[in-house]
């Protein structure tokens, strides 16, 4: 006995199809809600503000990880970009740009992660963050970044440091233009200060080498010995652009100089810098008596003008009741609550300002 075949009946039909439509439509939804979830997973909203800063023994990220710890006890798990750094980094906060991709170098030195999501806030030097908002210096093709609000100045003392190798024979940088000489110049960190100096002694990048000398990079990757000038502005801390006066203090027998007294009022006037004293016996190659020059000071915690009143006022207040913890970074950090709020001509965040008027910080 044999069966006939079944067919599916027109109703049959249309519950098949109901049911296949109802299926991708829960594929789709179920998509669509990892989507948004993703999305979520970081974001001031989700209580994961991601953090423009550096890697983690540079000075932004030392503090970056500070800002992490004392942000944890207000719900908020920090999401730190390490490979945020150098002169994009305050392009990132004002436009709001998805983190970094990692380096070869960033990875050399040890970063490994990025929140692929867009920043929020961030951590850099002071002077960068007026420049982008005056749109001046390294930032002058960007426009002014208007944008930009200060949540909190941490003090950073660093030195301008400027020595010869005792075998180049050099007793003073003015020897250098006068006898034409084929200087190998390495430079550290130092931007418009650095420039204003070598100015000062008529030394220009074209003029070395014509010369027969040339600049080298001064960094934890790239330490050439063969040198004959280094100058930077730094502090002995292991950082990475930092990290050649440790070692080159070691292996050349250097002679420091004192910064001439106008040069000192010029880059006081010109650049925001302090009259200071390298102290003595700061590091292999500095003697007993303390040497006139010039320091800067001040890591920004910034961010921008939409940033949400209640996050910046948690930010500011985190990192005033556990400032204790700043002082034991790799850096020389501090806070004092006669600068933290000092923007230096960039605005202060409103939420920012309240709470440091409510502490007696501000006037």
């Amino acid at each position: 006995m044999t069966r006939k075949p079944h067919h599916a009946t027109p109703r049959m039909r249309w519950a098949v199809a109901v049911l296949l439509c109802a299926f991708a439509w829960g594929l789709a939804a179920a998509s669509k809600a990892q989507e948004i979830g993703a999305a979520q997973e970081f974001g001031i909203a989700a209580k994961r503000p991601v953090l423009q800063a550096a890697c983690q023994n540079c000075p932004w990220g030392a503090l970056g990880d500070i800002v992490k710890k004392v942000m944890a006890p207000y719900g908020y798990d920090v999401a730190i970009c390490y490979s945020c750094s150098g002169e994009n980094s305050v392009r990132f906060v004002s436009k709001r740009l998805v983190s970094a991709e990692i380096s070869d170098r960033q990875f050399a030195e040890g970063t490994v992660y990025r929140p692929e999501a867009a920043i929020d806030f961030g951590i850099t030097q002071s002077e960068r963050v007026r420049w982008a908002y005056e749109g001046t210096d390294i930032y002058k093709n960007d426009g002014p970044l208007k944008n930009l609000r200060i949540i909190a100045r941490i003090e950073s003392p660093s030195y301008l440091m400027i020595a010869a190798a005792k075998s180049s024979g050099i007793t003073d940088l003015k020897q250098i233009r006068k006898n034409k000489m084929p200087v190998r110049i390495m430079l550290g960190i130092g931007g418009a200060v650095l420039e204003s100096v070598l100015e000062y002694y008529g030394i220009t990048k074209t003029d070395v080498q014509a010369w027969g000398g040339k600049f080298l990079v001064g960094n934890a990757l790239f330490k050439n010995p063969s040198f004959d000038l280094i100058l930077g502005v730094g502090v002995l801390a292991n950082y990475p652009e930092g990290n050649m006066w440790y070692e080159m203090t070691q292996k050349k027998d250097l002679l420091f100089f004192p910064v001439p007294e106008d040069l000192r009022q010029k880059l006081a006037k010109e650049n925001g810098a302090e009259l200071v004293e390298l102290p003595f016996r700061c590091m292999r190659g500095v003697g007993d008596t303390p040497l006139p020059t010039v320091g800067l000071s001040g890591t920004a915690v910034y961010g921008r003008d939409d940033l949400p009143d209640q996050f910046v006022y948690d930010v500011a207040k985190a990192l005033d009741e556990q400032h204790g913890l700043i002082k034991w970074t790799s850096q020389p950090f501090s806070y004092d609550p006669a600068t933290v709020w000092n923007g230096q001509g960039v605005p202060l965040h409103p939420a920012a300002a309240r709470y440091y008027r409510e502490r007696g910080y501000m006037k």
